[in-house]
């Protein structure tokens, strides 16, 4: 080999090692630059997760309720009906699972009193007559609802609620009052049951508005809620009139009504 070829030989090795130690340097950086960013995807993951489980709540509510029914017919002439609030109370265990920063849902377990007082005015045996009738419906309410927060502070979140709640009627009572009197006699009429041929399930939709503060290292919860039954019940209406030592039964045709409930709720998350 003469000496030519030796000096080309000598000058090629150094370039080779040159283009050979920047390929591994880019490889290197580039193995680097990926692991960087797979660690931070995980570590963006786990936080996601972390903000999610801490959002995450349990909590309990408790408050007063309001109930009604409504009528779904249009009401015969033939008698007048004024319906007044049956208040009671409704309460129980909540679980709130953040979607999104602002939304998520909403699952709920309560027990809950509906009802109403109702002032029936009617002819009975041709007499005018004014009936004074109770129902008294206390129930197991499920609500499924969609939870947005229109206004999220440091120290309070103001938010809406949309959904609905089956309802499992777990007791009942139906009284009746009133008196028959033909300017002779003054005869009275009652009666008392319970409702089982009322049907045990109600379905509502459910609204409402609420805030939570942070307060004590704890958060609270108000909440005003406005839930309307969308199936008919069919309430009694029957009566018995004393007559010598039995009582006559006076079948009425039942009343289709809707329960609806305006409540409050006061809470606390942990």
């Amino acid at each position: 080999m003469d000496t030519t070829t030796l000096r080309a030989t000598a000058a090629v090795r150094p370039r080779a090692e040159r283009i050979s130690g920047c390929v591994v340097g880019v490889l290197s950086v580039g193995l680097a630059l990926m692991a960087a960013i797979c660690c931070s995807a995980a570590e963006s993951q786990e936080s996601m997760e972390r903000d999610a489980l801490s959002a995450f709540s349990v909590g309990l509510k408790l408050g007063p309720v309001f109930a009604q029914h409504t009528g779904t017919e249009e009401r015969d002439s033939d008698y007048t009906v004024a319906s007044d609030w049956r208040t009671g109370l409704s309460g129980g265990v909540f679980v709130y699972w953040p979607v999104t920063e602002r939304f998520g849902l909403q699952q709920e377990v309560l027990f809950s009193q509906k009802g109403s007082r109702q002032e029936i005015g009617v002819e009975i045996l041709e007499l005018p007559t004014t009936l004074d009738v109770t129902y008294e419906m206390d129930y197991i309410e499920i609500p499924i609802l969609m939870r947005f927060t229109w206004l999220d502070t440091r120290w309070a979140d103001v938010y809406s609620l949309m959904g609905t709640a089956l309802s499992l009627k777990i007791n009942d009572r139906y009284v009746l009052e009133g008196v028959l009197d033909d300017g002779e006699q003054v005869v009275p009429i009652s009666a008392e049951a319970d409702m089982s041929e009322v049907d045990m399930f109600d379905y509502s939709f459910v609204y409402g508005l609420g805030c939570e503060l942070e307060a004590w290292q704890r958060t609270l919860v108000f909440e005003y809620r406005f839930t309307t039954g969308w199936n008919q019940l069919m309430m009694p209406t029957y009566a018995y009139v004393p007559f010598g030592d039995e009582e006559i039964l006076i079948e009425n045709d039942p009343v289709p009504l809707k329960n609806q409930t305006h409540s409050l709720m006061f809470g606390i998350c942990f």
